[in-house]
């Protein structure tokens, strides 16, 4: 989950400021409490005329309920917590599908917004209505319904706005226009929407009975299930020795979803526990005796700065019981659990920190994170080539050359193919004035535009992902076992 800084909004300053001056105009006794500041009723009357005066003298027609829900917002904004904030009927709707549920009336497609502000798709599901009728990754959603999709200002459109267009109860038709880049066809289709299920866990199994698991987006109802069956395939015939779980990247998610994932790992004592300041949301999660992934199966957790709330309650109790060891970057340090409450008086809810989690040992990792047992840089380009690259994408001179390889008609499986052409971009690009310190970017680049563009999906990537081959090398050389013993020696001893 990404921390973004609140700013008070105007409305709240000008409430504030009406309120005082009304009251001093006045005279009401009621306009200050007996500590000076403004009272409840005087700030509520003041709400309640600011929207009518602006609804008589404001120089444009004043949409009055979108006051309100700014005044709300601004309520909710001066707690200065990046976490409490109210949530629209639309945006509620849109949690339950994805996050508690896990599953949604759609097409079963991925999409993004490109560069020129287009909506592309960057796969179709497999066995999902987007497949059966032939959505391609690259086709740009040019039409639904009749009406031009484009995400920019004059049109008002939001990449939200078109999945609540796409999206809807399954059985139900919608119509689109795709515009095919590849072809230069355009073409209308009807699609009818089915029940998409939400997939949260990617899984593989490496060389040397090393298995991996990834849980992606976010900690949802479905997780567990998910990651259950993922484990239970891996370890089909006990042919299991390593298990490498990925929470790089994740934001978190459901609680009870990530205390699930840790029981798999540990037989006892506490997974995580929590306390607020209304005692009703003190609560400990405690392990069970029963265990998925058998002690003898070696465990490593990649994680990063992105690696956030339930992936640090799952990275917490890892490291906190020695069960396995963490690779990586530090976490992100969210220690913070919020509740949903809807509104008995209207439409939405609100999202409300409700309490601190703490680590088995009974740490805070609240805005400082969780350290990896072993830290290892993720790669990235240096400062020069990611001035290269921005010049580069900006002529598109990188992309042409991919998008020219794929309108050729030739499609592999793989980036083989491409990536042996690659050599003949340079030139272009140096007489362009753009040089690269390692030509690793190019290719890097290269790939990410021909995967969005022929529906390809890498979950691993063995030879570029430095933090995934050190967590290999540690599971081969049986480095996990001295980290552990070291990791017991240096704690202080109890008396």
């Amino acid at each position: 989950m990404f921390k973004n800084k609140h700013v008070l909004p105007i409305l709240v300053v000008i409430l504030v400021l009406g309120s005082f001056f009304l009251g001093i105009k006045m005279g009401r006794s009621d306009a200050l409490n007996g500590n000076g500041k403004l009272t409840f009723t005087t700030l509520s009357r003041a709400l309640v005329e600011i929207i009518k005066k602006t609804e008589i003298n404001y120089y444009k027609e004043v949409d009055r309920n979108a006051m309100m829900e700014g005044a709300i917002r601004g309520a909710m904004a001066a707690l200065d917590d990046p976490y409490s904030f109210y949530m629209e009927p639309k945006k509620l709707k849109r949690e339950r599908e994805d996050l508690y549920r896990g599953e949604f009336g759609g097409l079963g497609i991925r999409i993004y917004e490109d560069k020129n502000h287009f909506v592309k798709i960057a796969r179709p599901l497999p066995n999902t209505p987007a497949m059966k009728v032939g959505l391609q990754a690259g086709d740009i959603i040019a039409k639904i319904e009749g009406e031009s999709i484009i995400i920019d200002a004059a049109s008002g459109m939001t990449l939200d706005d078109v999945v609540d267009k796409l999206r809807g109860q399954a059985g139900t038709p919608v119509n689109v226009t795709i515009y095919r880049s590849a072809t230069m066809e355009t073409f209308d289709v009807k699609i009818v929407r089915d029940v998409i299920k939400i997939n949260s866990v990617e899984t593989e199994m490496l060389d040397s009975g090393i298995g991996y698991i990834k849980i992606q987006e976010h900690f949802t109802g479905r997780t567990y299930k998910e990651f259950a069956d993922a484990l239970e395939a891996l370890n089909k015939d006990n042919k299991l020795k390593a298990l490498i779980l990925d929470l790089r990247d994740n934001p978190g998610g459901l609680l009870e979803s990530a205390w699930s994932v840790s029981n798999a790992f540990l037989s006892e004592g506490v997974i995580v526990s929590t306390r607020g300041r209304d005692h009703k949301y003190d609560k400990v999660y405690p392990a069970t005796k029963e265990v998925s992934l058998p002690p003898e199966v070696q465990l490593v957790v990649l994680v990063n700065g992105y690696s956030a709330s339930g992936s640090e309650i799952v990275a917490g109790a890892i490291k906190d019981s020695k069960r396995g060891i963490l690779v990586g970057t530090t976490t992100y340090g969210k220690g913070l659990v919020q509740q949903r409450m809807e509104l008995d008086s209207g439409p939405g809810a609100i999202s409300l920190t409700i309490s601190s989690y703490y680590t088995p040992n009974g740490t805070s990792i609240h805005g400082k994170g969780i350290t990896p047992n072993i830290e290892v840089d993720e790669w990235n380009p240096s400062a020069i080539d990611l001035l290269m690259l921005r010049k580069a994408r900006e002529k598109e001179l990188i992309e042409k050359f991919v998008m020219d390889y794929i309108k050729t008609g030739a499609k592999p499986k793989d980036f083989t193919e491409l990536k042996a052409r690659l050599p003949g971009l340079i030139p272009v690009l140096e007489k362009n004035g753009i040089k690269f310190e390692e030509e690793k970017v190019v290719t890097l680049e290269a790939r990410r535009i021909f995967d969005l563009n022929v529906g390809i999906v890498r979950d691993i990537d063995l030879e570029n992902d430095v933090q995934l081959q050190r967590a290999i090398e540690v599971i081969k050389s049986g480095e996990i076992a001295k980290v552990l013993a070291a990791e017991v020696k240096s704690e202080p001893e109890v008396k």
